[in-house]
């Protein structure tokens, strides 16, 4: 007994020593890789200024999609809204949040690494899997909803792998379903198109224990189980909407309208709409092709080597089949974005295992010393490397330099500190942080939504201008969108405001290109001031 219990305090001093240099290692890589970090002085993307938007007007007591309108899920916007707590005034909060979930990441790939390679060797893998990740196309400036689903993809997939490789003496108990179940819950209230990794995960397992076990009982029991967790995560969201009198709002913003509004290709025929994802799916590897052929080569080689699993054909397929299904059920929306691809970056640790299981094996009894040298290098390398090619590294403003939006605050500032804002025709351009403002519109932005199927998101805006609502109001231009465009969208932008502030920049698309969409942003102040 006293021996079992010393190899298990040695264990847990072991992980929780490789979880503190794994942190470190998180920390000091987006502090490069994510336009979060204190090094840049905003992040430019306008989807991560949209969520610390709601998180700061969620810690700020509105509610959201019944006082503040955005579609993603609610369990983002509480991150974020925790974000504002360590600051409300810029995106440090996330890049603390970040790197604690890349962190966690990073533990996850390390224990699935470490089903079938040494400790050094596992750390490794986890290190490069997380350096391919902040570092592809898919990452962008960071602060995706998928970043943040992903240490709950690895922890899932762990088990997965722990299970299929050795299926006669290994059991997931009911305690593993309820959480991986609880885990996928968490990832319906982040984004829900991602959650068909977990149904394709309880499915397989379920599928397993029934065909090639023949314990019906069991599988159905365990999907119960795994069903239940997924309730204990979405039930006290359902319960919070149902007190504050937002649960129809909810409802209705983040499961019909995602569902509904957002453009598809209707006109498709049956066999065109079931290969049309497949064809976005092949877009990514323009976007993101290191993470789309070291993601597929670790599938296949999980398939195709005896590293990874038994020699059953059935568990040989487990981990391509999750994979294969959930990125199909991202794309089936017939709508691609880079961070789309994210999830795939969690299949990459499986290219990196065998790498090393194939290292260890040449370099036999000098293995360990290599490998321990190998880490040492590795991880500074990992950082310093990511400072030449990086997006946020080459592209995002700099701490101190002055941006667009830091402008718009000034001038607000200087003539009308308290004046109500709106950011006009498209998605959050960072103008309410900037500003140190919480919206006072619901319609704080405009959506990427169908006009005939949501049109009160762009109503909404049009009116607030026209009956002189809005003190400023900011437009942040696409390219070939002139001013008398602008004027024509919205005729009391020319009648009842002034143009005070107009300034073009640029925002980086990719680091393989080098393409950037020259933006103009414009402020407008009300006739009124």
């Amino acid at each position: 007994m006293k021996k079992q219990s010393a190899m298990s305090n040695k264990k847990g001093l072991l992980n929780g020593s490789i979880f503190l240099l794994l942190l470190a290692f998180s920390f000091g890589i987006l502090y490069i890789c994510t336009a979060s970090s204190p090094r840049y002085a905003t992040n430019p993307w306008n989807d991560a200024n949209a969520f610390l938007t709601m998180g700061r007007s969620m810690a700020n007591g509105l509610t959201i999609y019944k006082d503040i309108f955005e579609q993603k899920g609610p369990l983002l916007y509480l991150i974020h809204a925790v974000a504002c707590l360590i600051s409300d005034s810029s995106f440090f909060g996330v890049y603390i949040i970040q790197s604690l979930f890349l962190s966690a990441t990073a533990f996850a790939a390390y224990k699935i690494a470490s089903l079938y390679v040494g400790t050094v060797w596992s750390v490794i893998s986890a290190v490069l899997t997380c350096f391919v990740t902040v570092n592809s196309g898919g990452y962008y400036y960071g602060d995706s909803a998928e970043e943040f689903c992903l240490p709950l993809l690895m922890l899932s997939i762990y088990f997965f792998c722990r299970f299929f490789k050795n299926t006669e003496q290994e059991e997931l108990g009911k305690p593993v379903f309820l959480l991986v179940g609880f885990f996928a819950g968490c990832v319906a209230m982040i984004k829900f198109t991602v959650i068909g990794f977990w149904f394709a995960w309880a499915a397989y397992i379920s599928l397993y224990t029934w065909i090639a076990k023949k314990k019906f009982t069991k599988a159905l029991v365990n999907a119960i189980i795994f069903l239940c967790g997924m309730a204990i995560a979405v039930a006290p969201w359902m319960i919070y909407f149902a007190v504050k009198g937002a649960l129809y709002d909810f409802i209705n913003t983040y499961f019909v309208l995602n569902a509904t509004a957002y453009p598809k290709a209707e006109s498709l025929g049956f066999v065109s709409r079931i290969l049309e994802p497949l064809h976005s799916l092949g877009e990514n590897l323009v976007i993101s092709p290191v993470l789309f052929i070291l993601g597929f080569l670790g599938i296949i080689l999980f398939a195709a080597t005896k590293i990874f699993t038994e020699k059953r054909f059935f568990s040989r397929i487990s981990v391509p089949f999750v994979c294969c299904l959930g990125l199909y059920i991202i794309y089936f929306g017939i709508r691609y974005y880079n961070y789309y691809f994210i999830p795939m970056s969690a299949f990459t640790v499986f290219t990196f295992i065998a790498a090393a299981y194939l290292l260890d094996k040449i370099t036999k009894s000098k293995s360990g010393i290599i490998a321990l040298i190998l880490c040492v290098a590795i991880i500074p390398s990992t950082i310093v490397v990511s400072n030449y090619f990086n997006l946020s590294s080459k592209f995002a403003p700099r701490k101190g330099e002055e941006t667009v939006q830091s402008k718009a605050a000034e001038y607000i500032g200087a003539h009308n500190p308290n004046g109500r804002i709106l950011n006009y025709g498209s998605l959050d351009s960072g103008i309410y942080l900037a500003a140190k403002q919480i919206p006072q519109f619901k319609h704080f932005e405009q959506q990427n939504l169908l006009y005939d199927k949501y049109p009160e998101n762009i109503d909404e805006q049009n009116r607030y201008i026209a009956e002189g609502m809005a003190d400023y109001v900011v437009v942040s231009a696409k390219p070939g969108i002139e001013l008398s465009d602008i004027y024509n969208k919205n005729i009391a932008l020319k009648t009842d405001y002034t143009l005070v502030f107009s300034q073009e920049y640029s925002i980086a698309e990719s680091t393989l290109t080098n393409k950037k969409t020259i933006l103009t942003y414009y402020l407008f102040q009300t006739k009124e001031n």
